[in-house]
């Protein structure tokens, strides 16, 4: 009974977790035509007037959601790296398949990814060209 269970409560967390990720990806495929934008201002550059590593993050997965891989890129670059990577897990949890090698969660993979991003932090901070083609349009 114990097991049958437990078997139930997976079966509907990836279901939920299906049905969010389903919701969110069409919203943000409609939300402009919805009429409801969200019109959030980055806490981050708010208080300090800097970008962070997401500002533009949900420009650039609405372009790409609608095939604009350029307009995507010019929003975040970042996006190419972190939506792959999320989707893939995405998958491996709904599905139950391993798809991401275990190598992927270590401190050789772990540390370079960190420190890219904080890297692309930095540089779409630096107010000269070409480092200016990193801020979000």
């Amino acid at each position: 009974m114990k097991n049958r269970h437990a078997m139930s409560n997976k079966r509907l967390y990836k279901i939920t977790l299906a049905v969010i990720v389903c919701a969110i990806t069409a919203y943000y495929f409609y939300y402009p035509a919805l009429g409801f934008l969200p019109n959030m201002q980055c806490m981050f550059n708010k208080a300090t007037g800097l970008y962070c590593m997401g500002c533009g993050g949900q420009r650039a997965f609405h372009a790409l959601l609608h095939g604009h891989i350029v307009s995507a890129a010019q929003n975040n670059l970042l996006v190419f790296v972190v939506l792959p990577l999320v989707a893939l897990k995405l998958y491996e949890e709904i599905s139950s398949k391993k798809v991401l090698p275990t190598a992927l969660y270590s401190r050789k993979i772990i540390l370079p990814l960190v420190l890219f991003v904080v890297c692309f932090l930095v540089l779409r901070n630096i107010p000269l060209y070409p480092f200016t083609c990193l801020v979000p349009e």
